[in-house]
């Protein structure tokens, strides 16, 4: 009786560690294609996964967008992206940054859920989260701002509610290893 009770358990035992096997295999293969990635433009460089790319931006201040590859739509917007912005500061600069996130309570659409400060690359900046919806999709998106040359930069992450925390981690990277010259 023991040993039908010993070998059932061993037998168990096996069964879930291949299991086991067999997942961290597929998630090691599914990664092991994966490199990084170097994009360098108006004085940013930045390092990205490979399952990310360039992309279309719907903002005017965009001189970068990188997406989530299987993220792109038709018209090659991504639908969780990484976009760089730049823009002539209008006084100083964070009344600037500030201002522009007071001008969003009123816009039911926008709902501000935290700011702070932080340091990109050596340089003091300002970080915004908050949510938005449009066309009935809710997103949320994680902004920092910093100051060079008299310009404005932000960097934003931008996804579905649902996709948001799914992905964060690659704008952490970027965001941590960023390179301002």
């Amino acid at each position: 009786m023991k040993n039908n009770i010993l070998k059932r358990s061993i037998l168990i035992i096996s069964i879930l560690l291949l299991i086991v096997c067999a997942f961290s295999c597929v998630s090691a293969a599914d990664n092991s294609e994966i490199t990084m990635e170097t994009l360098s433009k108006n004085g940013i460089v930045v390092h990205y996964p490979s399952n990310w790319g360039y992309s279309e931006s719907t903002s005017n201040y965009s001189f970068m967008a990188l997406s989530k590859l299987d993220s792109i739509d038709s018209f090659g917007v991504g639908q969780v992206n990484i976009n760089f912005e730049k823009k002539p500061i209008e006084g100083e600069f964070y009344t600037f940054v500030n201002d522009t996130y007071k001008s969003m309570q009123w816009d039911s659409s926008f709902d501000l859920v935290s700011s702070g400060g932080l340091m990109v690359s050596n340089i003091d900046a300002v970080e915004y989260i908050y949510t938005s919806t449009e066309n009935g999709v809710e997103r949320e998106h994680k902004a920092v701002w910093f100051e060079k040359g008299g310009q404005a930069y932000v960097m934003m992450y931008s996804a579905p509610t649902a996709d948001f925390e799914n992905d964060l981690y690659v704008f952490d990277y970027m965001l941590s290893d960023i390179q301002v010259t």
